[in-house]
């Protein structure tokens, strides 16, 4: 019995060594299998520190195009005071902005746009040069079909997850009539003295590829004194809507186009505590000084 035993015991044991040698077997396969994806792992990490020092060249670029395409200066138009400023974001962005004559003198246009992302904001500008050469929007083409022209543009152009918030409207010097269209959140304020403050704000989305609305235009009359502020998306995300409009009727009639630009962005920077922003900042004040058209001789 004995014996019998202690031939189970070195049968055990023998079943063991096999065991232990078929585990080491197992445990050196996965070391290499490690080797192996540790190699992959850090192939795919230069490939990827490659990719991101290229997408951060390409948003540097990016940001250089839209320093350059963002007009420093603002044409002189009769009867009308304007004051504007633009901040870019440290980490994203992409506004726009313009204020320009129609070959019709009487008319010029307001254009203020704010791009989920500096490549959007490019494809956008690419789209408004393009609709304005084939469609000559700056004759006077009415707002809503600028911006449904763009819209239909951005739909086979754009990525799934981008879109541009926008304001367009033209000024017409006759009856001194601003009509505007709009989408997404910027948001833009009419005030004149003795006057319910009006809200310029579109109830619709930001123009995307899944754009799928049809826009309208509305129309408000520019009486003196009238001012109308707009502000970009990214000023809207720091001090939100009911914020800003709070701010807006604080402000008195004494108070400059200079003046209400200045507080609104330092009210930006005081809530948000960052000395730059986040996401680029654009306000636009315009006031009617003359309601007094002076045709030249």
């Amino acid at each position: 019995m004995a014996e019998e035993g202690k031939k189970t015991t070195q049968s055990e044991i023998e079943i063991l060594k096999k065991e232990n040698a078929l585990l080491e077997k197992i445990v050196q396969q996965k070391e290499e299998q490690i080797s192996l994806y540790k190699q992959e792992l850090l192939k795919f990490s230069h490939q990827l520190d490659s990719v991101m020092i290229q997408i951060n060249s390409d948003v540097d670029l990016l940001k250089k195009i839209q320093k350059v395409l963002t007009p420093t200066e603002i044409p002189s138009i009769s009867g009308f005071e304007f004051s504007k400023k633009f901040v870019f974001g440290t980490k994203f962005g992409g506004d726009y902005f313009d204020i320009f004559e129609h070959e019709d003198k009487m008319k010029f246009g307001i254009l203020l746009s704010s791009s989920s992302g500096y490549a959007m904001s490019a494809l956008f500008l690419s789209l408004i040069m393009k609709v304005s050469h084939l469609i000559e929007a700056k004759k006077g083409l009415s707002p809503e079909k600028v911006l449904m022209r763009l819209s239909e543009e951005l739909k086979t152009a754009a990525n799934e997850k981008d879109k541009t918030d926008v304001f367009y409207g033209v000024v017409d010097r006759r009856d001194f009539k601003l009509n505007f269209c709009s989408a997404g959140t910027i948001v833009g304020f009419a005030q004149e003295p003795g006057q319910s403050m009006k809200l310029l704000k579109s109830e619709n989305e930001g123009l995307s590829s899944q754009s799928d609305y049809r826009l309208k235009s509305a129309e408000i009359d520019l009486n003196s004194k009238t001012r109308v502020t707009l502000a970009s998306t990214g000023v809207i995300e720091v001090m939100g809507y009911d914020e800003l409009c709070e701010m807006m009727n604080q402000m008195t009639a004494a108070s400059s186009v200079h003046d209400i630009r200045n507080e609104i962005l330092f009210r930006c920077q005081q809530k948000s505590g960052l000395e730059h922003p986040l996401r680029d900042q654009t306000v636009v004040v315009m006031e009617v000084k003359d309601r007094v058209i002076k045709l030249a001789k």
